[in-house]
């Protein structure tokens, strides 16, 4: 059986551990991802976090575009899978609303991509631990195995702000 591993960035020996269960259809995780972006991504190239993401695959009406989008992200390519995602958070707008057929035909004619059948494996370990750890919404977000509490609403320079403070106060 194909599998990909979560999606992980950093170093596996880092310090501080950021942990996100999210969708790419969810428009409380835009405000995380993009926070997330601009907040942790140069700690991570620096190798003082290691930032995890986790697909999760929700059996929710509203975030199906987004299960059938991930199912087109190859998390064998940690890289490609994290601009992957950085881009269909920034377009989030203009694909959400669209059929299921019409996603698939924009992974595979706009990012080049193919269904990947480690990654529907991926989805359902996600979805287990999900449901194993009592997660019920996205995003929800660990810090060193600790709940992060933020207003997933809020202005993504808060969310940022909010995330830092509570990185360096570990």
């Amino acid at each position: 059986m194909e599998h990909a591993p979560p999606l992980s960035l950093g170093r596996s020996d880092a310090h501080k551990h950021v942990e996100v269960f999210l969708n790419t259809a969810c428009p409380y995780c835009v405000n995380f991802f993009l926070a997330a972006h601009e907040a942790l991504m140069p700690r991570v190239e620096a190798g003082d976090v290691r930032y995890t993401i986790k697909h999760y695959d929700k059996p929710k009406v509203r975030l199906l575009h987004g299960t059938i989008a991930n199912l087109f992200i190859d998390y064998n390519q940690p890289g490609r899978a994290y601009d992957l995602l950085h881009s269909l958070f920034r377009t989030q707008q203009e694909w959400r609303l669209l059929d299921s057929s019409e996603i698939e035909k924009m992974m595979q004619q706009e990012y080049g991509c193919e269904e990947q059948r480690s990654t529907m494996n991926l989805s359902l370990d996600i979805t287990k631990e999900a449901l194993e750890r009592s997660i019920t919404a996205v995003p929800t977000v660990f810090i060193n195995d600790e709940v992060f509490k933020f207003e997933s609403r809020g202005p993504i320079g808060e969310v940022a702000e909010r995330l830092v403070k509570a990185i360096d106060s570990i």
